[in-house]
């Protein structure tokens, strides 16, 4: 399967405007405040993701963009370390540049996000753009054949994780590119979907569904997944467990690529 993580999406009624090929999906919501007061955050969002902690409690407010030292520990459990450790094969897809990494990974804190940190815990490599298996995390100039070639990623992997961060930048950033971000991110779907692909989607907070403004929203964000599933979770922190639950099924099938 594909998890496509979308960085800053949430519902909002301004979706069937913006991403109509979303609510064809049916997304399910789920709730990304955590019962914190405050306005949900990158760092504290993904590690409840990956992990099932709620990142945002054990700090008391929420925080990012990246996650703070404190909230590592929980990161060397993630799905990553998890999916690893039962022999499935997981590709973090993201291509990164060089220069990036750089400066990323240099000095005592990681500046990068929960899922590129949990990938390294894990001992999966940050590929380089122009890697064979890498994909650019945005801006795609044919998004349909990205997502064509994420479903053959898909295909050879039981689970691939693409981060695309480009929406929440447009939203924080450039509120007029925000629409193209979207036909960006629909692009890329219909390539993957009509290549008969796996898709999981979620998110970490609400940004980019409200382009009036570019603060982060306390709306819930989208889960969808396009195979069977057991019912889906209600909050961020439900997401881990879930997910957990779906990979041992596919452990469990006798034709199971690991």
């Amino acid at each position: 399967m594909l998890f496509l993580f979308v960085d800053g999406l949430g519902l909002g009624e301004a979706l069937e405007g913006l991403f109509p090929l979303l609510l064809e999906l049916n997304p399910h919501p789920l709730d990304a405040t955590l019962g914190v007061e405050g306005l949900p955050q990158s760092g504290t969002g993904q590690t409840a993701l990956l992990t099932g902690v709620n990142a945002a409690r054990l700090l008391g407010h929420h925080q990012g963009p990246f996650p703070s030292p404190r909230l590592r520990p929980l990161l060397v459990k993630s799905l990553y370390a998890w999916a690893r450790e039962r022999g499935l094969r997981v590709l973090h897809a993201n291509a990164y540049r060089p220069e990036y990494l750089e400066r990323a990974i240099r000095g005592g804190r990681l500046l990068l996000s929960a899922f590129a940190q949990g990938a390294l815990l894990a001992g999966l490599p940050l590929l380089r753009l122009g890697h064979p298996l890498a994909l650019p995390p945005g801006f795609w100039e044919d998004p349909y054949g990205v997502g064509a070639k994420a479903a053959a990623l898909a295909r050879d992997f039981p689970l691939v994780v693409l981060e695309y961060w480009a929406l929440d930048l447009a939203a924080h950033r450039d509120p007029e590119a925000v629409p193209g971000r979207f036909r960006e991110l629909s692009g890329f779907l219909r390539g993957f979907l009509e290549e008969g692909g796996e898709l999981l989607l979620s998110s970490d907070h609400g940004n980019a569904e409200e382009p009036w403004h570019p603060r982060h929203t306390q709306n819930p964000v989208p889960l969808v997944y396009t195979s069977q599933a057991p019912p889906p979770p209600s909050d961020l922190t439900g997401f881990f467990p879930w997910m957990q639950a779906i990979l041992t099924s596919k452990l469990n099938k006798p034709d199971r690529n690991t």
